[in-house]
């Protein structure tokens, strides 16, 4: 099955090319945002044409349920702050071994915190409500969401451990059978 890996940032991506510089081809760069992130993501499923999306890369944990640094499957999405009427939940696969939490795609960080109200791990990031639509739109049979906690909402930027958060996210993927 092809697969083909997005992430947001190249930052993100180096650990997994480096562990495993095969999957060159099937790595590509979408960016930081929903506009950026849907986008990116269109051009290259429609460029590579695969079966399998796995949407990869940091995120902030809403409250404290999920330790920093560890890798997520995000089991359900939506855009933050729509209107309940416009909302739209997007599901993805399931990984095994994983925790699994809901997601929030937000414009900024912190935008979040209002909406959450559940027992389930919270967190936001900034992307994957457009890939899953895309995804879904475009239809694509499987797609995966993936992320690694590098810190905590509202914390102060100087806080975050993005090289932390992205070494495990790397590892964890290279460790993977494609």
């Amino acid at each position: 099955m092809k697969t083909l890996y997005l992430f947001p940032t190249r930052e993100e991506s180096v650990v997994l090319l480096a562990r495993r510089p095969e999957l060159q081809q099937q790595v590509g760069i979408i960016g930081v945002g929903m506009a950026e992130a849907g986008a990116g993501a269109a051009a290259l499923i429609a460029e590579h044409k695969p079966q399998r999306v796995v949407l990869c890369g940091i995120a902030g944990a809403c409250d404290g349920k999920i330790e920093v640094g560890s890798v997520v499957q995000v089991e359900s999405d939506r855009v933050a702050g729509l209107p309940e009427k416009y909302s739209i939940e997007y599901g993805s696969s399931c990984v095994e071994g994983l925790c699994r939490v809901q997601s929030l795609t937000v414009n900024r960080t912190g935008e979040s915190l209002p909406q959450v109200a559940s027992e389930k791990p919270c967190i936001e990031q900034m992307e994957g409500a457009a890939v899953a639509a895309v995804c879904k739109a475009l239809g694509v049979g499987e797609y995966y969401h993936l992320r690694a906690i590098s810190n905590y909402v509202n914390d102060p930027r100087s806080a975050w451990r993005i090289k932390e958060a992205v070494e495990a996210l790397g590892e964890w993927l290279a460790t993977q059978k494609q």
